[in-house]
């Protein structure tokens, strides 16, 4: 007989969101990795720092590099959606890198398990603003 499993409501699903965003600002990275499944693949096409990284190790690589790089960095909230198979965050961001600014918003899509877990996340962002306060173009 297969294993019963509990569905988590979208309201747990959308604060799971929070809470990764919460220890990320905290510069809590054990936290926001013991949040993703081992397999997690972080999906960051185009972006400064971007790519296709699976596995735990890989996707904390990749953005670990934003608050070694960047300052000042802001992600607020402007709404967060679920429903049975996404969790969308629109988040407001900004942050400064060699005194130049960079503003924008950002939309990040999650994957969350009934174990809690992120399986997979994207990150959508006008990537031609970012880099170019980030490379001086």
């Amino acid at each position: 007989m297969a294993e019963a499993t509990t569905k988590l409501s979208l309201e747990q699903k959308i604060q799971l969101v929070r809470d990764a965003f919460d220890a990320f600002k905290r510069g809590d990275m054990k936290a926001l990795t013991d949040s993703w499944t081992d397999d997690y693949v972080w999906h960051a096409r185009g972006s400064v720092f971007g790519g296709d990284f699976k596995g735990k190790e890989a996707a904390i690589g990749a953005i670990a590099r934003y608050p070694q790089e960047l300052q000042d960095i802001t992600l607020d909230f402007h709404d967060i959606i679920a429903n049975d198979k996404h969790v969308v965050a629109l988040v407001n961001s900004s942050f400064k890198r060699e005194g130049k600014a960079y503003q924008d918003q950002i939309v990040y899509i999650f994957h969350i398990n009934d174990q809690g877990k992120t399986t997979e996340g994207w990150i959508i962002a006008d990537t031609e603003l970012a880099k170019n306060a980030v490379q001086g173009g």
